[in-house]
């Protein structure tokens, strides 16, 4: 290990890089700060409201390609894996797909929720070939 202390600059080196990080990967952020740098922040961050995709342990399923490769039945069963309501919902976002009927509402049931990804998954594919055919 070094011997080497830190120096103050090398602390204010650090938060400059995070800050700079941040704003290349979150556009509000940016803004916020580019107001702030010309006078016009408003002085308090607004709360960040967590989206479905960011939860640590969203699931790496893509359910028309589950579909494609292996089947509805296995599709079913991959999503009946899933514990929560938001990994469903993460699913069918990464997925690009678009929840229709009960799997769209607020209070949608677990049930419900996978079989509206099923059917857009279903719904997704047959456009595709569709558009290919």
């Amino acid at each position: 290990m070094s011997n080497e202390k830190k120096k103050p600059d090398d602390h204010l080196e650090a938060v400059f890089k995070t800050v700079i990080d941040e704003a290349r990967n979150n556009p509000a952020f940016a803004k916020r700060i580019q107001a702030a740098l010309a006078g016009k922040g408003e002085g308090k961050a607004k709360p960040r409201v967590p989206q479905h995709s960011e939860t640590p342990h969203t699931p790496d399923v893509h359910a028309v390609n589950i579909l494609r490769q292996h089947g509805e039945q296995m599709l079913r069963g991959r999503l009946s894996n899933l514990r929560t309501k938001a990994d469903l919902l993460a699913v069918a976002k990464r997925s690009g797909l678009r929840l229709t009927g009960t799997a769209a509402k607020k209070n949608a049931s677990r049930p419900d929720i996978i079989d509206g990804i099923v059917i857009a998954a279903h719904h997704y594919d047959s456009q595709r070939e569709a558009a290919e055919g």
